[in-house]
């Protein structure tokens, strides 16, 4: 299978004017995460393991890094420096690739800069085999390097054995840590807000997704005190943060949905024939995408004209079933036919999964194919022929999408109502500035609530653990304190 990786996107500096324009946060490809390894370790003798902290999720694995570094010049990037000239070239021009390079921060109470990657986690492995295949005549540096998640322990002793010592934190305490310093300690709070316009229904296009949330997005000049955070993962946790005696933060665990970005994740790979998180990103954004070719709507079950007619207080756009149409298929009689078809369709995905490994592998032939829209055509059609039924692979992904965050806008209104505050902060790398997942669960928070609830989103958002390992100890990650729930978290059965 032809494996689409994409490039790894770094997040909008804190210290410059905000951009109303998102930029999606990827994960760093294979070949270029060991590039920068080997930069980082390999060739650059000075390098310190505690610059680096690291929170390993379930799915993606979450990187900053830390320059002592003068500030910048006005107008100008911070920009990742090795101490040498060539070296500092060749990662540049890697960086660059896809903007990277202008996406750090300057800290001033840090006096230096804040870069950011992520990459799979499935990938940890291959990063620590090529760490240990050093040349015989380097010898073998002892790194001791910050880290949190749960994948951290998991891959704790494969990391020890080839001289990487993780010094672990709990990522709960990390996680309330990296909030503190990006709703508090930041020239301008690392949070904004997207006010999606009534007209918004589901049978809007991708791009009017992406124009309404650019056309609503609005920074948030002062943080909440109270507030719920909800962090989407692989899994959704729900913190409540009230203020306690003398400003000090008291956060509470809420509770935790099984429903997360690796529940849409694994339903697309079953689905589909996507190979990456971004390639699915990147069929529901294309504009023939509709999820109501497989979403039941009201207007479906009561008719267009009877759904606000009733007294339901519903319009007739409103999703009422995801999938639901799937169910009205007819399949056809015959078995031979419906074989043979499915038998096409298998040849069809091969012919075109070997189109794109072609496509990808040339590098010349990858930047034409991609200009020309040649790739996005072929991982359509790859993505579409594995479906059962005459259905589109960017619809049902769309469908998953939607599903997911608004049952998670929903799970987070719930527990707002419960504990009687007005707003959300939502964080994660599921979300990731991908403009249709923002938009969703804006509107689902606000439909839910009745407008007395508003969602908040971090920029930085899937980097918060991260931050949180890479100041600890430090007076910007502030101090809390965590109340133990008095009941699970989530139902045993």
């Amino acid at each position: 299978g032809c494996r689409m990786l994409a490039r790894c996107a770094l997040l909008l500096a804190a210290s410059l004017p905000l951009a109303t324009s998102r930029v999606p946060v990827t994960p760093l490809r294979r070949r270029t995460l060991l590039q920068v390894l080997r930069r980082l370790t390999l060739d650059a003798p000075d390098f310190r393991g505690d610059e680096l902290s690291i929170d390993i999720g379930g799915s993606l694995a979450k990187v900053v890094l830390f320059q002592p570094s003068p500030p910048p010049e006005d107008g100008q990037r911070p920009r990742l420096c090795l101490g040498s000239p060539r070296l500092d070239a060749e990662l540049d021009a890697l960086l660059k690739q896809s903007g990277e390079r202008e996406l750090s921060m300057y800290v001033p109470q840090l006096g230096g800069n804040l870069h950011f990657f992520c990459f799979e986690s499935k990938h940890v492995a291959a990063a620590a085999a090529f760490l240990a295949k050093r040349p015989v005549w380097q010898p073998r540096r002892q790194v001791v390097m910050r880290a949190t998640g749960a994948g951290s322990y998991k891959h704790q002793h494969a990391l020890g054995g080839i001289g990487v010592r993780l010094d672990l934190s709990l990522d709960v305490d990390c996680m309330l840590s990296g909030l503190n310093f990006l709703l508090h300690q930041l020239p301008r709070p690392d949070l904004f807000t997207v006010a999606m316009p009534e007209s918004m229904t589901p049978l809007a296009t991708p791009g009017a997704y992406r124009a309404a949330v650019e056309g609503g997005y609005a920074a948030v000049a002062h943080p909440p005190k109270d507030y719920i955070y909800v962090s989407v993962s692989t899994e959704t946790v729900v913190l409540e943060a009230k203020s306690g005696a003398g400003g000090r933060p008291t956060f509470r665990r809420l509770g935790a949905s099984s429903v997360g970005g690796a529940t849409f994740w694994g339903l697309v790979r079953l689905l589909t024939a996507c190979e990456t998180f971004d390639e699915v990103i990147r069929l529901t954004e294309m504009e023939g995408a509709c999820s109501t070719n497989v979403d039941m709507q009201v207007g479906d079950i009561y008719g267009k004209a009877a759904a606000s007619s009733r007294g339901l207080g519903l319009k007739s756009e409103v999703i009422a079933a995801s999938f639901g149409k799937v169910v009205l298929e007819r399949r056809g009689p015959m078995f031979f036919l419906r074989y043979l078809r499915a038998l096409l369709r298998h040849y069809e995905e091969g012919f075109w999964l070997v189109v794109l490994f072609v496509l990808t592998s040339l590098p010349g032939l990858r930047e034409v194919s991609r200009i020309l829209g040649v790739v996005r055509f072929a991982e359509r059609r790859a993505a579409s022929v594995s479906m059962c039924g005459n259905y589109a692979a960017h619809d049902v992904a769309l469908s998953l999408l939607r599903m997911v965050s608004n049952n998670i806008g929903h799970v987070s209104t719930l527990s707002a109502q419960q504990a009687g505050l007005r707003h959300i902060v939502f964080g994660g790398s599921f979300i990731r500035d991908h403009p249709f997942t923002i938009a969703t669960i804006s509107s689902a928070v606000r439909f839910y609530s009745g407008g007395r609830v508003q969602p908040l989103f971090l920029k930085h958002d899937g980097f918060v653990g991260a931050i949180g390992a890479q100041l600890r100890g430090s007076a910007l990650a502030g101090s809390h304190t965590r109340v133990q729930p008095t009941q699970p978290t989530q139902p045993t059965g």
